[in-house]
Formats: structure tokens, C-alpha cells, sequence
């Protein structure tokens, strides 16, 4: 009985464990190039060096971006911006206003499997750049690629010919797989066999 209940347990967290080995961050079409000389890292913690790969989008580029492979709750984190205008960074609903925000400043979404959901708009032209498009010329995003299922959104807001990509940032990670509501049946079939056992020896001693 007892190596029936080990065996069950380690089921179920394998089962618990798969969806987050499963879910990847990732990466479809655009452009490949290297951050700018002009880049500007002050205030980027944890970001990218100039010279580093990232892959850039613009108005050509809709259908692509950065995608999800199944559904996770997302981490989005203000890593900071260096721009005149006021830039708004939103997933279903403002999250980081260039106004407001303040470096390390957190917001969790959760999102299904599909092209992650967010869009810049951006203060110097009045457009918006959707991931996965559409990306209002002559707005600019890129990705950096930080390895763990982390990536950097890199934004340009189309405000002058810098396209530094330092007009917004933001670090993109995943927080939290959802446990799929079978791992939930399983684990309550594990304590209910683990509960009829015990009962069951305490019946087996009494008598």
C-alpha cells in the first residue's frame, strides 16, 4: 500500500512540475541586431549592455512577437525610461506611465498561451505598438533575450531618429504556472487514499 501512495505522489508532481517545464517565453519574426551605442543603462538594473543581441519590430512585423507557449501568470517590472515624452506601457489596463512609475515597480497578469498581451503607446507620435502587432509607424519594440523564460521590452517612441530603445523598458518574467485543475483531483486522491490507510491500520490495531 505504502509504495502504491509513493507512487501516486510522485505522479502528481510530475504532473505539477510539467506545465512549468512545458511553458516557454519565446520569440517569432523581427529583425536581429544589437542594442545601440546610444543605448542609455543608467537606471536599467539587471538589463542589457550595449552590443548585446536583441531582436527589433517595427510597423512590417505584425503576426510576430513575443509569445507564451501555454498559460502562466506574468511578471512585468519598470526597469526605468530615458525619454521627453510621456510613454504608457499596458496590459489590460496602464500598468507603468514614464510619468509615474518608479524603477522596480511590479505588476502580475495573467495571460493565456498566444502572444504575451501588452502594448506601448507611445507620447511623441500618439500611436501604439501591439505585440504581435499592429505597431504604429514610426514606433519601434525590441526584445532582449535574459535566459529563465526572462525577457527585456524594449520601447522607441518615435520621437526623434535615436531609436535607442530606451524610451521605456520593461523586465518580462514568468511569476506563477496555473495548476491545471487535474493536478488539483489528483493530490485530493492522494490524501484520501493516504487517510483511508491510516484508518484502516487504526482499525487493523484495535482489533
Amino acid at each position: 500500500m505504502k509504495i502504491k501512495l509513493i507512487g501516486l505522489a510522485l505522479a502528481g508532481a510530475l504532473l505539477v512540475a510539467s506545465p512549468a517545464s512545458a511553458m516557454v517565453l519565446s520569440v517569432t519574426g523581427g529583425t536581429a541586431d544589437t542594442v545601440p551605442g546610444n543605448f542609455n543603462p543608467t537606471g536599467f538594473p539587471g538589463g542589457v549592455l550595449i552590443g548585446d543581441p536583441i531582436t527589433i519590430f517595427d510597423s512590417g512585423d505584425a503576426g510576430f512577437g513575443l509569445s507564451l507557449s501555454s498559460a502562466a501568470n506574468l511578471r512585468f517590472e519598470f526597469l526605468g525610461s530615458e525619454a521627453d515624452f510621456v510613454n504608457v506601457f499596458n496590459s489590460g489596463g496602464d500598468l507603468f506611465s514614464t510619468a509615474t512609475a518608479a524603477v522596480g515597480d511590479v505588476a502580475t497578469v495573467a495571460a493565456g498561451g498566444g502572444f504575451v498581451p501588452f502594448s506601448f503607446l507611445g507620447g511623441g507620435s500618439g500611436g501604439t505598438a501591439t505585440n504581435g502587432g499592429p505597431i504604429d509607424s514610426p514606433l519601434l519594440m525590441a526584445f532582449a533575450d535574459l535566459g529563465n523564460n526572462t525577457f527585456l521590452a524594449m520601447f522607441n517612441d518615435g520621437g526623434g531618429p535615436d531609436a535607442d530603445f530606451d524610451d521605456l523598458v520593461v523586465r518580462v518574467s514568468v511569476s506563477q504556472v496555473p495548476l491545471p485543475p487535474a493536478v488539483w483531483l489528483l493530490i485530493s486522491a492522494v490524501l484520501g487514499l493516504v487517510s483511508f490507510a491510516r484508518i484502516r491500520r487504526q482499525g487493523q490495531q484495535a482489533a
